[in-house]
């Protein structure tokens, strides 16, 4: 993930309809807490059989995505803006 957003609060995303929901709420400086987010989040992606995808964001009023997974790329981070 990248390194500004670990020092804030995180949310995991799923999307499997066209819109956004959130998952679990975590604390992005707890390297074991998010690694545990990821991995979880990859295993229930694999195991799904439509087309679901991951995000994690920040908790702000305009979130900033941090990274994103699909079946196809995996995890991804995002861009810096």
């Amino acid at each position: 993930m990248k390194n500004d957003a670990r020092e804030r609060p995180l949310k995991l995303q799923l999307n499997n309809s066209g819109a956004w929901k959130d998952v679990v709420h975590f604390d992005g400086a707890d390297e074991t807490e998010a690694e545990r987010v990821l991995e979880a989040a990859t295993t229930l992606g694999d195991l799904d059989t439509g087309n679901v995808t991951f995000r994690v964001v920040t908790e702000d009023a305009y979130p900033e995505v941090v990274t994103s997974w699909s079946k196809h790329f995996g995890w991804r981070t995002a861009v810096p803006r």
